[in-house]
């Protein structure tokens, strides 16, 4: 009688473990690199997404920030992107002091690879990219991309 109950509790056993792992395979089947959406929650902060087959001169907008007093909030001016690298390939944006390797690949996704499509930002520009990634609020400005850029720009000629 003991053998028959220990055999079924591994079966038991056994099936409930195949089954977690299909059940985990088909849970995540749906899932690809790209889409971080089957590993984090949904955020209530709304994202700007960016399609790098719209029009390179759409202008900004003012939109209506999240903020208490609802007052306007400037988005600014969607910069000149590229759909890839000239085809002296793209130069490594993070010589440029506080960009790394997120903010680099944020930048090459959107469709920015030299120093000088950053060298000639402008302010509406920048307010743009400030907005379009919460990782940028005001590093553009306090660590001095622009200017940055000009030096790397003039360097590489």
């Amino acid at each position: 009688m003991f053998e028959i109950v220990s055999q079924i509790f591994i079966y038991f056993i056994l099936v409930a473990l195949i089954g977690g792992i299909i059940g985990y395979l088909i849970g995540h089947a749906g899932c690809s690199k790209k889409s971080s959406s089957c590993n984090e929650k949904t955020k209530s902060t709304h994202e700007l997404h960016i399609d790098k087959r719209e029009s390179k001169e759409d202008e900004g907008l003012t939109v209506i920030s999240s903020n208490s007093t609802n007052e306007p909030k400037e988005v600014g001016k969607k910069p000149t992107l590229l759909l890839e690298p000239r085809e002296d390939g793209k130069d490594n944006l993070q010589l440029i002091k506080g960009i790394g390797k997120v903010s680099e690949k944020f930048l090459n996704d959107i469709g920015i690879y030299h120093f000088e499509q950053i060298a000639k930002l402008t302010k509406e520009e920048v307010i743009w990219l400030n907005n379009s990634m919460t990782l940028f609020q005001g590093k553009i400005e306090r660590e001095e991309w622009v200017t940055q850029a000009k030096k790397l720009a003039q360097n590489s000629k």
